[in-house]
């Protein structure tokens, strides 16, 4: 992280102004990047997130940048939404080069070729970190020095923060289920988190936003259920209200909130970090949590469960 976040910059001059985004991402990438749609969003930059799979050229617009968010760069849909765009309004976000994703918007942040592993954990954190850099870069400038940091804040927490992944993982494991719940950049957190469960677990995790959890999502809490909250400001009341009802609540925010009920509120306390940096921290503790919970039943997350057909575009590479 400490290296990419350095080598960024230089690639982000490529990039000018936007006056309306779309961006094509799936899977992991496609939760990375509501950390790219909270941070433009908030600065006033109209940003649309698509899975590019029903997109069509009746759908292309003037004055709108076109944004292809895959880590393989050869994701089907991305190429296929891709395409249909105006070459001159095509950008993308990479891990992988040369390939169609790449090729088809050669105006690209590169993540360097990382190497990943099946549930995409070093490239998730990658990608959020690129996008989280490109939403400052198109709103007013990135804050190099924080981000040039952040790696040595990430592994403080790795440090601090593994006998609180064991207690969420004990939670998973012993419920068979739970639900990730956030706002703004921290749906990043709670759609990736979800995915990451599924795919490194092979439990049912479900991932919500705030307010509609709020509007009915929350009724099938009980005791014994259990939630992980990513505290992006708007998630106490939320925490409050399911600790009450007894279910366990894992809250991961900046702040700690102020709760004197009977029912089972943990909170880890991530002091300082941005709603993208916590974001992505809070990631990093469920990528941990994932580690935990395997090593409790000795499941392999790199073992597939399905094969993957009709995913990824072929190359002779």
């Amino acid at each position: 992280m400490a290296d990419l976040a350095g080598a960024l910059p230089g690639q982000l001059d490529r990039h000018g102004d936007v006056t309306r985004l779309v961006a094509f991402a799936i899977g992991a990438s496609r939760a990375a990047a509501h950390v790219l749609v909270a941070g433009l969003t908030a600065r006033g930059v109209a940003c649309e997130l698509l899975t590019g799979a029903d997109f069509t050229a009746d759908q292309v617009r003037p004055e709108t940048t076109y944004l292809g968010v895959s880590q393989s760069g050869r994701s089907v849909e991305i190429v296929r939404a891709l395409s249909l765009a105006p070459e001159e309004s095509r950008m993308s976000v990479v891990n992988r080069t040369p390939s169609p994703v790449s090729e088809l918007a050669p105006r690209h942040l590169w993540l360097g070729g990382v190497a990943d592993s099946r549930v995409s954990t070093v490239g998730y954190t990658a990608t959020a970190l690129a996008l989280a850099m490109l939403a400052e870069h198109l709103t007013g400038g990135v804050d190099e020095p924080r981000w040039r940091s952040f790696g040595e804040r990430l592994a403080a927490v790795i440090d601090g923060q593994r006998a609180a992944a064991g207690r969420i993982a004990a939670d998973l494991v012993r419920a068979g289920h739970l639900d990730v719940v956030s706002s703004g950049a921290g749906l990043a957190a709670a759609e990736g988190a979800s995915l990451l469960f599924r795919e490194g677990v092979a439990l049912p995790a479900s991932s919500f936003d705030t307010r509609s959890y709020l509007h009915g999502f929350m009724d099938s809490a009980r005791p014994g259920t259990v939630h992980v909250i990513v505290d992006c400001g708007s998630e106490a009341l939320l925490a409050r209200q399911l600790a009450d009802h007894g279910a366990t609540v894992h809250l991961i925010g900046a702040e700690p909130i102020a709760y004197d009920g009977p029912g089972p509120l943990h909170q880890i306390h991530l002091p300082g970090m941005s709603g993208a940096e916590l974001s992505i921290a809070a990631t990093v503790i469920c990528q941990m949590v994932v580690q935990e919970a395997c090593a409790a039943t000795g499941r392999r997350p790199e073992d597939a469960v399905f094969t993957r057909l009709d995913t990824k575009v072929e190359t002779t590479a």
